[in-house]
């Protein structure tokens, strides 16, 4: 966890960062371990896969709600 940082030293984190991600070593490096950029946890996925397998769209009303706000 990061704590007391300064802006300045956020922007030198987020240069070395990106300076890395430029070096072509380490694009290899993770193209060889098969590293994603993205990161992300799969329970949140796993939960979202299955609130849309609970959704039941025969139950959503067809009917359609017009709202009259000049009034």
């Amino acid at each position: 966890m990061i704590q007391n940082i300064t802006i300045e030293q956020w922007e030198r984190l987020e240069q070395e960062r990106f300076q890395t991600q430029l070096d072509p070593q380490f694009q290899e490096w993770m193209k060889e371990m098969n590293v994603s950029r993205l990161c992300s946890k799969r329970e949140g996925i796993d939960r979202a896969n299955q609130m849309m397998e609970d959704w039941d769209t025969t139950k959503i009303s067809k009917t359609v709600h017009t709202f009259n706000f000049t009034k």
